[in-house]
């Protein structure tokens, strides 16, 4: 009498194949928290030009940036949480960068005055 054949066992359904090859790993997009004051350091872009600065908002229609939270406070530069600048860096966009203060790092007199 023959032995029957012994089935391979497949691979476990929890396996996952190697990162460089997860289609999901590829293909995720950025998750950023809805609210800019959810970010602790935030960042102010000043851009160059006026070029520089569509280009920027360009970019916030993007895939890993549609979500980003952002502020544009006087119509000349964006404000964004700092995991962002590598983004905007990454596309060649000229800029400087400067951190947002928190109101409770102005001195007392200061915060009078921005109040009036």
């Amino acid at each position: 009498m023959s032995r029957p054949r012994q089935n391979k066992t497949s691979k476990s359904l929890h396996e996952q194949p190697p990162q460089s090859n997860n289609f999901a790993s590829r293909c995720s997009v950025q998750s950023w928290l809805p609210h800019l004051s959810q970010y602790e350091d935030q960042r102010v872009l000043t851009f160059n030009s006026e070029k520089e600065l569509e280009a920027a908002i360009d970019l916030l229609w993007t895939d890993n940036l549609r979500n980003l939270p952002h502020e544009t406070p006087d119509g000349n530069s964006l404000v964004v949480p700092a995991e962002a600048i590598d983004y905007f860096r990454q596309a060649g966009l000229r800029f400087t960068d400067k951190r947002v203060r928190n109101v409770t790092e102005l001195p007392a007199d200061v915060v009078r005055r921005l109040r009036k």
